[in-house]
């Protein structure tokens, strides 16, 4: 972009690329969806199509070639973290949806969004079978099919529309306060969250709840998008999403205008849910690649991987009571290490814990840390 133009002009521009380019990803996906694509598994439960290969070739070849200094990021390209450090990054899921895709089901999409210093700016949605472009742009407000969407002002829980798996609502007998009103479910439910995250944007339903992990394609446009149509998307924690991390894994999703938002917090804090450990799966064994820029070769460059380190610390000290948690002096706290894993803060602990044989109020424990605090900035991260 020139630099003579300001961020508002370059992101109005950048959002006019995006809608074009979805309308002919879309129209290409279509064409697949009509006619049987070839799939394999990227890994169990989670398949991939010729169709997603071919889609995703198409916007990056468009994309790219139109802002060639952008950077990039996509469920189907090989991720390579020197490609999305960038002020600039485009997050791309050329179809979100692929089961209901294979199912011959119409709840699959295509979405793109432009990041700005990691923060969504620009975001589509199109789903070609229904023909619905969603759209919006920081501060631009969000619309379908050129007409302005609001979400949802439903205050309460109890009758409301909701798209979620049944399983997610029922009754745990451990947890009486995991119970749930009367809801109107989505049947069907949209296969592709990003999807249901935009039927909420434009009020034609009340919340969506997911309670497991997504991936930043999942979430960066439809999160704009619901955000500029009045409402709000953010984990479990009602926390809001950090885009572009070195893994690009969110944890749950619950989407909701923004008076019903907090009551569902409020339900779906106590969840139990997963933590964001794995990567998200990049396309296995990607076939013709149409690109021959050097930037998509670097793409299909696979990045070294790398296992979650979770903070175990191995302390001892003197009780005052073996039966209870107080040291008798802090100042005297034995700090034997910090561990990445369970298995090696318990081997240091074991041989830690040999020295108390003849001193019972000698004790050792492993402390697994699963919040880390910034006091300079006041937030917290759970680990």
């Amino acid at each position: 972009m020139p630099e003579s133009k300001n961020i508002a002009e370059c992101i109005h521009e950048d959002l006019i690329l995006l809608r074009a380019v979805a309308k002919e990803a879309g129209e290409l996906a279509l064409t697949w969806f009509q006619k049987g694509a070839k799939r394999w598994d990227k890994s169990p439960d989670n398949p991939v199509t010729q169709a997603d290969i071919e889609v995703n070739d198409r916007i990056a070849l468009r994309l790219l070639s139109e802002r060639p200094t952008y950077g990039w990021l996509s469920e189907e390209t090989k991720d390579d973290a020197e490609n999305r450090d960038m002020s600039r990054v485009f997050v791309v899921d050329p179809i979100d949806g692929t089961k209901a895709f294979i199912a011959g089901e119409p709840y699959f999409c295509v979405s793109i969004a432009l990041l700005y210093n990691d923060i969504p700016v620009a975001g589509v949605i199109y789903n070609p079978s229904t023909d619905e472009m969603f759209e919006a742009s920081q501060n631009g407000g969000a619309r379908l099919n050129g007409e302005t969407i609001t979400a949802s002002v439903t205050s309460k829980i109890e009758d409301c529309r909701m798209i979620g798996h049944p399983v997610q609502f029922q009754r745990y007998e451990e947890m009486p306060e995991w119970i749930w009103p009367d809801m109107h479910l989505a049947d069907p439910i949209p296969n592709a969250v990003a999807y249901r995250i935009a039927l909420v944007a434009a009020g034609k339903w009340d919340a969506a709840i997911a309670l497991g992990n997504k991936c930043d394609w999942d979430l960066a446009a439809a999160t704009l998008i619901l955000k500029e149509a009045g409402g709000n998307c953010t984990d479990h924690l009602g926390k809001e999403y950090h885009f572009n991390g070195r893994i690009p894994v969110q944890r749950c999703v619950v989407a909701a205008g923004k008076k019903l938002h907090p009551l569902l917090i409020d339900k779906v804090r106590v969840a139990p849910v997963p933590d964001p450990k794995q990567e998200c799966g990049a396309v296995a064994a990607p076939q013709n690649n149409v690109s021959s820029k050097k930037k998509m070769d670097s793409m299909n460059t696979k990045s070294p991987s790398a296992k979650a380190q979770l903070l175990h610390l191995v302390i001892g000290g003197e009780l005052k009571d073996v039966t209870g948690v107080e040291f008798e002096d802090l100042s005297k706290i034995e700090f034997v290490g910090a561990y990445g894993s369970h298995d090696e803060a318990y081997n240091a602990w074991k041989s830690a814990a040999q020295r108390t044989v003849d001193n019972a109020e000698m004790r050792f424990f492993i402390l697994h840390a699963h919040r880390l605090l910034d006091p300079e900035t006041g937030h917290s991260h759970d680990v």
